[in-house]
């Protein structure tokens, strides 16, 4: 592997821990229950859309304090239901699915294929590995679970120091735990476009977008349908 770079964060959710399905799925997949018709079409611009909304930190961080974590979820599950173009009995649905999200939405948890493979490969290459994730609180008993606590030089949880991507101030922290690292010398991997991707490349960072779905053909950014593909990057054989 070639040595342009010297370190690869990670994001968690999404990225390495994988839950099935993901949360946009399950609600695609309770709502067809409740009679609401979604189309392929509808779905990939639901996924898209959540992207984009989770992607958006002041936006959140003001409609959380705003509103109160109830109706929060229930004002986003509002607007998963619009973007699908659900038009009857919006607030019944939108509290319906609330309802399934506390109490009967219970995903496999995985990690990601090949995530094992990769990291292999790049610590055997001496590169520097760290994870970089936007939930509130440390997740070390999340990567203990997952069984790869040991692969990391760095994690962090955006609540610990009252950031969240893409602020490019908590990637720009993420770097900071290693002396003389440049920007450009890091490679961010996230599935979010909007939070991991332009997050990253805001704070000169090398973004690379992981997108099994390929929910991101149309845009700009280097993208990988399988983790192990990093190491593509590195060597600069870059997917489309």
């Amino acid at each position: 592997m070639t040595k342009q770079y010297k370190a690869i964060f990670f994001d968690l959710d999404g990225t390495l821990r994988i839950p099935t399905p993901s949360p946009t799925q399950a609600f695609v997949d309770f709502a067809r229950t409740q009679q609401i018709e979604i189309d392929e079409t509808a779905v990939r611009r639901v996924k898209i859309w959540s992207h984009r909304y989770w992607g958006q930190d002041q936006l959140l961080l003001d409609e959380m304090k705003r509103l109160g974590e109830d109706a929060f979820w229930i004002n986003y599950s509002r607007q998963l239901l619009e973007t699908v173009e659900a038009t009857e009995n919006l607030e019944v649905h939108a509290r319906r699915v609330r309802e399934y999200f506390g109490s009967d939405y219970l995903p496999e948890v995985t990690l990601a294929e090949g995530a094992v493979q990769l990291f292999t490969e790049l610590k055997e290459a001496g590169y520097l590995l760290g994870v970089v994730s936007n939930r509130t609180r440390p997740f070390s008993d999340v990567l203990a679970q997952l069984e790869i606590t040991e692969w990391f030089d760095m994690t962090l949880a955006a609540g610990e120091i009252g950031c969240w991507k893409p602020n490019t101030a908590i990637f720009d922290h993420a770097r900071s735990y290693f002396p003389d690292l440049e920007a450009a010398e890091c490679i961010y991997v996230g599935d979010n476009y909007f939070a991991d991707g332009l997050g990253a490349s805001s704070a000169g960072m090398t973004p690379v977008i992981y997108d099994p779905e390929e929910l991101y053909t149309d845009l700009p950014l280097m993208r990988i349908k399988e983790l192990p593909e990093v190491t593509a990057v590195l060597n600069q054989t870059v997917y489309h």
